[in-house]
């Protein structure tokens, strides 16, 4: 990757982390606006929408941390932490989180690649979901890089098309936009693993990912 993709690249992910928190810190503005007037009866439910825009922006801020960021120093990332931060996430996307295999791997840690991966696949899936819907992870007992399939389905369900050109091919570095960044960034991963990512399935509402 030349210099100059490098930093389109470092653009484009921060770019997709403001996009995400742009929402909720906007709301918490709105919200403090309307605190500073007097009727009571809105001052209520501004404080409601102060308080659950600041959990959504914590909530994102936190899985950012560690799906884009260093995740601290160490090499793992413990496998219940990469758990909590999609079950969290995922209660403000209004889905549902199905685990499978994951008895096999509750108590040990992903490289840190591995679990990266996984926190940025189920973006790309919650992504896919405008109007909520069911996640299924299923793990297979390779703890520290295992082998994912992730299947999501619900109403509307769609893997964007730039999307699911950035999985299947590779493509030109110039190609790399907001919206395929993380699918980009999913391959180089699947790479740091010895792995790589198949669209398995796609049928109406349903898509099912592979690493293998």
């Amino acid at each position: 990757m030349t210099e100059k993709n490098q930093m389109k690249f470092i653009e484009l992910l921060c770019s997709k982390l403001c996009h995400d928190l742009i929402s909720p810190i906007g709301a918490i503005s709105n919200g403090l606006e309307f605190l500073e007037q007097e009727d009571n009866d809105l001052n209520e439910e501004a404080m409601k929408l102060v308080k659950k825009s600041s959990r959504q922006a914590a909530k994102k801020l936190a899985y950012y941390r560690i799906a884009l960021g260093t995740a601290g120093s160490e090499n793992f990332i413990q496998c219940d932490t990469v758990v909590d931060l999609i079950e969290k996430f995922s209660v403000e996307k209004n889905l549902v989180i199905n685990w499978s295999g994951l008895e096999d791997n509750a108590q040990s840690k992903f490289k840190k690649s591995s679990g990266k991966l996984l926190l940025n696949l189920a973006l790309i899936s919650f992504d896919s979901l405008p109007r909520g819907g069911q996640v299924k992870i299923t793990l297979s007992k390779n703890s520290e890089t295992p082998d994912m399939v992730i299947s999501f389905s619900g109403e509307n369900c769609n893997l964007h098309k730039d999307v699911r050109t950035v999985l299947e091919n590779d493509i030109s570095e110039d190609l790399l936009t907001v919206r395929n960044i993380l699918a980009f960034y999913c391959k180089q991963l699947a790479l740091l693993c010895s792995k790589k990512i198949e669209i398995q399935e796609v049928f109406k509402n349903r898509v099912v990912l592979k690493v293998v």
